[in-house]
Order: structure tokens, then C-alpha cells, then sequence
């Protein structure tokens, strides 16, 4: 740790970070949303039951119980990290040696 530059550092903490909130975006919407829709669409689906208008309601999903903020910010995270990645000069030079690939 001690060899390492400021510079370096703040990258690794940027990076960690950003593993870090999509942690908790995947465990969010894995175990907590999606627990609550089930339970929401299970409290739907009794209280239609023994409702007179039998018609169809909308599906609550996973999705619908986090907020925008947070799915834009995860969102533009990820975006940014794929687009950043670097792959692309690896790609293009592996196709100037002739390599072939799935790209």
C-alpha cells in the first residue's frame, strides 16, 4: 500500500466504490424487491378474489420498489465502466496480428 501513488489509490478507491453500489443494487433488487412484489402481488391476487370486478391487475415487478435516483446511478456507473473498459484496443489489436475472437 505504502508503494503505491495518491493517484493509484484514489482509482482503486473509485473502483471499489463502484463494486460496492452495485452490490447493493443486486442484493436490493434480488432479495429485497423481489420479495416485496411477491408478497404485494400475493395481497393483490387474495384481495381479487374476493372482489366482485375480477378484472386483471397490473403485475408489480422487482423494479418497482427501487427508487429512479438509485437505478440511474447504477445505470450511468455500469454504462460509463463498459464503455471505458479498454477491451476496444485489445480488440483492434488483436484483429491487426490476425487473431480471431468472438467480437
Amino acid at each position: 500500500m505504502r508503494q503505491l501513488y495518491p493517484s493509484e489509490l484514489q482509482t482503486i478507491l473509485k473502483e471499489l466504490q463502484r463494486q460496492k453500489t452495485i452490490e447493493e443494487y443486486s442484493e436490493q433488487r434480488n432479495r429485497w424487491a423481489f420479495l416485496a412484489a411477491v408478497v404485494s402481488n400475493g395481497f393483490s391476487g387474495i384481495a381479487r378474489m374476493f372482489s366482485k370486478r375480477r378484472g386483471k391487475q397490473k403485475e408489480i415487478t422487482p423494479d418497482d420498489f427501487i427508487s429512479k435516483e438509485f437505478k440511474k446511478l447504477v445505470g450511468a456507473d455500469t454504462k460509463n465502466k463498459r464503455q471505458g473498459s479498454g477491451f476496444e484496443k485489445n480488440i483492434q489489436d488483436a484483429k491487426q496480428k490476425g487473431l480471431n475472437g468472438p467480437w
